[in-house]
């Protein structure tokens, strides 16, 4: 009987299973940790706005990290206890969202643009970003993954890890604007600051997938989806940050929508699969090829693979846009287009071919199951 089309896993059902969960446990303390000092810095040295949403965003992240875990072990659970554990992941993981989306409203969008221009520019990112899920998640042929768990790693890459990038990246800026003087230093600093944070924060949503639920993570095409899921999570929010920064600038022109519109674009619909979802999509593929490996230095070898390749893709597009800004003319339309190109369009193209390699691998496993299946001399091919 045919009980899996995806090539059999290192390990997987190993002895070690309470050593990763503990592993786990101890990734998500340490960002709670991280969330925590950094929130305390931010309010008591810099005092800015993220500063004090951060602060006020702890109760926000806790609430939504304990609704997940809740959410992801509940399947594991006879049917019996399966309906409370979900009853209990969703009414979390609601009152987080709700206390977020507060936060947001009266601390970053309020202050700028309104929570009216928030909302609606919230609406606009919406279908692009389903549409962004639903092309990833049909991306494994042959075994799609469940989708509470491409959910969640959207909901980590929108809200966790947007949280620690915004609280790490308000302690790295005003550090190097007090250390470099204005320049090429302090703007390669910069982005070189939101490569490694804003990947780190979410490449700790692929890892903490492959630790709590291996059984669904089985090859580098699994870790491609979980990995492009959290990016397209992250540039949702990202979005909303950006258009709603733009509409407050240009509103007074009469060009606030304009903006924002072009951010959309940019951002929504050239930058859907290129941008964040490329980046991070590389570091699930570091981690479903560790999932395919035996050795612990190996593994370790193809996690750090996949981070270093997603920090590069992501400095170097940062790095360029921050040294060349693009130009606000009817060029900077065409200019756009071009970069994307250039910067992303090789990792994207590379990533594109890591998936095919993953599809071919799990097909050619499936049609040796069906080999075996067949020799059995049942005369039939089991399901």
């Amino acid at each position: 009987m045919i009980t899996s089309t995806t090539p059999p896993a290192a390990d997987p059902e190993s002895s070690l299973r309470p050593r990763r969960y503990g592993i786990a446990i101890a990734v998500a303390a340490l960002v709670v940790l991280a969330l925590i000092a950094s929130s305390i810095l931010n309010y008591v040295y810099l005092d800015t706005i993220p500063g004090r949403a951060s602060l006020y965003g702890l109760l926000t992240v806790a609430l939504i990290t304990l609704g997940t875990y809740i959410l992801v072990r509940a399947y594991d659970r006879d049917r019996a206890s399966r309906r409370k554990h979900l009853i209990r992941a969703g009414v979390l993981i609601g009152l987080g969202v709700l206390l977020w989306l507060l936060v947001i409203d009266v601390f970053l969008f309020t202050q700028s643009a309104g929570p009216g221009v928030a909302a609606i520019c919230a609406l606009a990112c919406l279908p692009t970003t389903a549409f962004g899920l639903l092309v990833v998640r049909r991306m494994d042929r042959n075994h799609k993954e469940p989708w509470r768990l491409v959910l969640v790693a959207a909901a980590w890459g929108a809200i966790v890890a947007t949280s620690l990038v915004v609280w790490g990246e308000t302690i790295w800026e005003a550090s190097a604007q007090r250390a470099l003087v204005p320049g090429p230093g302090l703007d390669t600093s910069l982005a070189f600051m939101a490569g490694i944070l804003e990947e780190l924060a979410k490449g700790l949503a692929v890892l903490l997938l492959y630790l709590v639920m291996r059984n669904e993570f089985d090859d580098v095409v699994d870790g491609i989806v979980y990995g492009a899921a959290v990016g397209l999570g992250f540039n949702f929010l990202e979005s909303i940050s950006y258009m709603t920064n733009v509409y407050s600038i240009f509103s007074a022109e009469g060009f606030g929508w304009v903006a924002a519109g072009i951010q959309w674009y940019g951002r929504q619909v050239l930058g859907l699969f290129f941008g964040h979802a490329t980046y991070t999509a590389f570091i699930g593929a570091g981690v479903g090829i560790a999932r395919q490996l035996h050795g612990r230095r190996q593994k370790v070898l193809a996690i750090m693979a996949g981070f270093i390749v997603a920090i590069a893709g992501h400095f170097s597009w940062d790095a360029w846009a921050t040294v060349f800004p693009i130009q606000n003319t009817l060029f900077g339309l065409v200019e756009i287009h071009l970069r994307t190109l250039i910067m992303t369009g090789p990792f994207t193209a590379a990533l594109i071919a890591l998936l095919l390699f993953g599809i071919r691998y799990e097909g050619q496993n499936l049609l040796e199951q069906m080999r075996k299946e067949a020799g059995t001399g049942q005369g039939a091919i089991l399901p």
